[in-house]
């Protein structure tokens, strides 16, 4: 995925101030986990796709410095985390997982459930 200058320093800015520096994601490449299923997996693509469609930067199963490693990462998007929930509610994230996040992204995310039907503007 070639960025424009501005939109590759937003990119690096973003994953400077949030990311593991010992791990480089792969940028605009989709990674998948044998243990997510199926379903799970083909959402991840789906919203992948859109993203590139768009021209939105993004990683998967990239590590942040807090530890966490959130489904998709795209730091230029209007919310730069997307969790794809299979086997847990949105309440199950917020009381399992989401105070595992810095203060700073906490409620940056998109919950997104992959047991409904996908529509893009569900990641807007």
């Amino acid at each position: 995925m070639k960025l424009d200058a501005k939109t590759q320093k937003a990119v690096n800015d973003w994953w400077r101030e949030h990311g593991d520096t010992g791990y480089k994601p792969d940028w605009g490449k989709i990674k998948l986990s044998a243990s997510n299923t199926r379903e799970h997996n083909m959402r991840v693509c789906e919203i992948c796709i859109s993203l590139l469609e768009m021209g939105v930067p993004f990683a998967t199963e990239a590590r942040l410095n807090c530890g966490v490693r959130p489904d998709i990462i795209a730091p230029t998007h209007v919310k730069p985390i997307i969790e794809v929930l299979w086997s847990e509610s949105n309440e199950d994230f917020l009381r399992t997982k989401s105070h595992k996040y810095p203060t700073v992204l906490q409620g940056k995310w998109i919950l997104h459930n992959a047991e409904w039907d996908y529509d893009v503007k569900l990641i807007m």
